[in-house]
């Protein structure tokens, strides 16, 4: 028989880890629909319609910069969320953060897993846009190739708007969390005693 103490712990590991997966989920499939309409809208929009090449290349980098930023932020988000909740809205990044910690305590070494974690999953992420858009531009003749490097900036463009919004909504979370709740049975001045 079990004590009661490690059932309790089990289960609150699972239920970390519950929170986590569909977290990861939800996320993934938000980032993902959020990026491709913003690819999308970019390239109907043929604002950068007669860009030359280098041109388009560059824009993509820019954009590549934007995604960076965003990342950073939501990564930062991401590591408080782990030390105070032992969640994530990312599995394997929560994953790395988990087996860090069986070796080590030093945070240095938490966060460089969980970050390593998380990038390795939104690197992947990547791969689908890149063959699809240039699947499309090489067996087709109506997407050219800087349509198809348009359309990844501004796959980039939607992927930075939403790290930044999950790093904001989550550290929003966490502040709310850790506010008092207001007890309904405290005397309050000018109340009466009954």
């Amino acid at each position: 028989m079990q004590p009661v103490g490690a059932c309790a712990h089990t289960v609150s590991k699972r239920t970390r880890w519950g929170v986590t997966i569909v977290a990861t989920v939800v996320s993934t499939y938000a980032l993902d629909a959020l990026a491709t309409v913003a690819g999308l809208l970019l390239v109907g929009s043929q604002t950068f319609r007669g860009l030359d090449h280098w041109q388009v290349l560059l824009l993509l980098a820019t954009t590549y910069v934007l995604w960076g930023l965003g990342l950073r932020a939501n990564l930062t988000a991401n590591l408080t969320l782990l030390e105070q909740t032992g969640t994530s809205t990312n599995a394997l990044s929560k994953a790395a953060y988990d087996l860090a910690r069986l070796a080590t305590s030093r945070r240095r070494r938490l966060k460089l897993a969980a970050a390593v974690g998380y990038l390795v999953t939104e690197l992947a992420k990547e791969v689908p846009y890149y063959v699809g858009a240039f699947g499309v531009a090489i067996a087709s003749d109506a997407i050219s190739s800087n349509e198809a490097l348009v359309f990844l900036a501004g796959t980039n463009l939607g992927a930075a708007a939403y790290e930044y919004g999950l790093a904001r909504v989550t550290r929003a979370v966490l502040r709310r969390s850790r506010e008092p709740v207001p007890s309904t049975h405290e005397w309050a001045p000018g109340s009466s005693a009954r």
